[in-house]
């Protein structure tokens, strides 16, 4: 996974938007340099708790982070077939349609996207939501 991944992209321009340097950002949150540092290279992915706050050092939604181009038809099948089983599981259900619209819009690329990570996305979804009115 040598590749940089969109959102570890995207956090990095985040918190260098918000004037920060990486050794800056890491304080402010409160986690090891380097989780940071394994974000930006796509390794791992931080949770809900973490985009919360990182929506919180940066101004930027936690939505914004997450958000990315619509998943093409007949790309991505396994991103597809995660999301509708997702969509099956008891919090899956109860989610509303602009948030299906939401979660259908992710893109997990290089990594395959796991109902865990559907969840952390859906989670932060809602704490942007409640954030922003």
């Amino acid at each position: 996974m040598g590749e940089q991944d969109a959102l570890g992209d995207r956090i990095r321009a985040a918190y260098e938007a918000a004037g920060l340097n990486r050794s800056q950002f890491v304080r402010a949150l409160g986690v090891a340099y380097s989780t940071v540092l394994h974000w930006e290279k796509g390794r791992t992915r931080p949770n809900a708790d973490n985009l919360r706050r990182i929506s919180e050092v940066t101004g930027l939604a936690g939505a914004s982070l997450l958000r990315t181009e619509a998943l093409a038809p007949g790309k991505a099948p396994a991103a597809r077939s995660a999301l509708m089983r997702f969509l099956a599981t008891p919090m899956g259900r109860a989610c509303s349609g602009e948030e299906r619209t939401f979660l259908s819009n992710l893109d997990f690329a290089p990594a395959q996207p796991t109902l865990e990570s559907y969840h952390a996305a859906l989670l932060a979804y809602r704490l942007s939501a409640q954030s922003e009115s």
